[in-house]
């Protein structure tokens, strides 16, 4: 018999003090939307994750209040979603220092934050939480963003990749390449605090990003992070499979999904990965009772909190499609919503599955304030566990990502009321693989493995491969990107099987009957 695969459970959350995905229920009573801005919210959440064995707690994140389109502004602010937003790097050691072995993604843009800056926060957080961090990659699409950050337009989205490929080039190189094992010595016997002969100057020359340094940090207990992403594009699952160690997937029902995941898995195993060492994470929200009484009398309250004016103001910045100059209650033609750089190619995809139906901007507004277009289970704990077991037997997911309704309602009830059903059913561990160990360790399940396994670009950036080639008599690395020439064991890291673009059916909204 097949053992059953152990599912991985990830709060899905944001640092603002506003709605991430439910739009509107900070009008419920008890909801803490309000209280996003204390330290309290993180470490009350933080010592509930490590408390239901939850795997890691995966922070979004965008830059700028979404103001693309006339009455965005007014409608995201009266909602309260998605802005006062907060730094989630600020946060992350306080939650650390309550837990041992849940772990953070903590959301990163290669288009707008200086890499060597990003690969110094990111190794220092690896060393303050014991290896407990993961880098979820993004390129950024917003116009809003791009003009936070001094520019007029997003970049192309084709090249955004282009950059973020080389981003991580440049990132591994200082985690992996700069400093050698056994650098750090502090032996008084040798009057030798760092070995300065394992210690080595990166100058990477790039066509969009450079440095000449040595790495900030001495090696991490991951060195690399792991590393999380989420593209439906051409361009970003080709991304995806050649450097993710976990994916974030749309689809509101198993055969959805599963065509998306055998092909990054084969695109992956094409770049000479394991392609088990890809995790698969759809989101789900599901909403939990004692009985599916208790449970539907939760749904109802939750819909009639929803701001559907609101959702609409955010879904129209994710398909760069001002829905609100449209009839409200007519059928919205969703083929009318071309892909653009600056728009989430999942949600176009997931929307035009739409076609034919009678779906207009309104109930679009009502379903995108609602949490979205994800799977949103509605029963007992065994129900929802039915739903959750369905897509690891026809999705082959590896876990999901748990968006919230109403905290900290929602999050309780996944702890209280589904983690032991899970744990029941042998689809979830009763505690972490290695208890107080690295993020990579719990997720592949590889205790005493923290670095990246073999297959993953990352180690074609190791000293020892680095030197053979870049290294100059002082043992310093240059790597020019702009050479004719370039090492075939560096160049491993562009080599991505093309992807053909899935078809995404649209999700339906799912409520669990008996």
């Amino acid at each position: 018999m097949v053992p059953k695969k152990k599912l991985h459970l990830n709060f899905f959350d944001m640092t603002c003090n506003s709605a991430h995905m439910g739009v509107g229920m900070w009008k419920i009573d008890n909801d803490n939307t309000s209280k996003k801005d204390s330290l309290e919210y993180y470490i009350w959440l933080a010592k509930l994750a490590e408390k239901g064995k939850i795997t890691g707690i995966f922070f979004a994140d965008v830059y700028g209040v979404d103001d693309a389109f006339p009455g965005q502004f007014d409608a995201q602010f009266k909602a309260g979603s998605n802005c006062a937003q907060m730094d989630p790097i600020v946060f992350v050691s306080a939650m650390a220092s309550v837990t041992k072995s849940v772990c953070f993604g903590i959301t990163g843009s290669t288009s707008y934050i200086n890499p060597f800056v990003l690969a110094r926060t990111y190794s220092t957080l690896d060393h303050a939480t014991k290896g407990r961090v993961a880098w979820n990659v993004v390129t950024s699409y917003s116009t809003s963003s791009a003009k936070a950050n001094g520019l007029e337009k997003v970049t192309a989205h084709d090249k955004r990749y282009e950059k973020a490929a080389e981003y991580l080039e440049l990132c591994y190189s200082l985690w992996e390449g700069s400093w050698e094992d056994g650098s750090k010595v502090f032996d008084k016997s040798k009057d030798m605090a760092y070995d300065p002969t394992k210690i080595h100057k990166i100058n990477f020359i790039g066509n969009h990003h450079q440095t000449s340094a040595i790495a900030p940090a001495h090696p991490s207990p991951q060195r690399t992070p792991v590393i999380f992403q989420a593209g439906a594009s051409p361009a970003g699952k080709a991304f995806a499979a050649a450097h993710a160690e976990a994916i974030f997937v749309g689809g509101g029902k198993p055969s959805d999904t599963i065509g998306y995941v055998q092909e990054v898995r084969a695109a992956a195993a094409a770049n000479g990965r394991d392609p088990q060492h890809v995790k698969i994470f759809p989101q789900m929200t599901p909403i939990l009772g004692r009985t599916l009484e208790e449970a539907q009398a939760k749904y109802e309250r939750y819909k009639a909190a929803a701001d559907w004016r609101g959702g609409m103001a955010k879904l129209s910045q994710y398909l760069n499609c001002d829905l609100s100059k449209y009839p409200l209650d007519e059928p919205f033609d969703v083929n009318s919503i071309g892909k653009s750089d600056n728009a989430i190619h999942a949600m176009i995809n997931m929307l035009k599955r739409f076609e034919g139906q009678n779906i207009t901007p309104r109930i679009m507004g009502e379903k995108m304030a609602f949490c979205g277009f994800g799977p949103m289970p509605v029963g007992t704990p065994e129900m929802v566990a039915d739903v959750m077991e369905d897509w690891v037997n026809n999705g082959d997911v590896d876990g999901f990502n748990i968006a919230y309704v109403s905290n900290p309602e929602s999050y309780e009830d996944l702890v209280e009321l589904l983690v032991p059903v899970l744990q029941k059913r042998g689809l979830m561990w009763d505690d972490y693989t290695v208890p107080g160990g690295t993020y990579r360790e719990n997720l592949l399940s590889t205790p005493g493995e923290p670095l990246t396994p073999a297959g993953h670009p990352s180690r074609n950036f190791r000293y020892d491969v680095l030197k053979e080639k870049y290294a100059d008599a002082n043992g310093d690395i240059t790597i020019d990107k702009r050479a004719s020439e370039v090492k075939e064991e560096v160049k491993q890291s562009e080599k991505v099987v093309p992807v053909v673009e899935s078809v995404v059916e649209a999700p339906k909204e799912v409520s669990v009957t008996a």
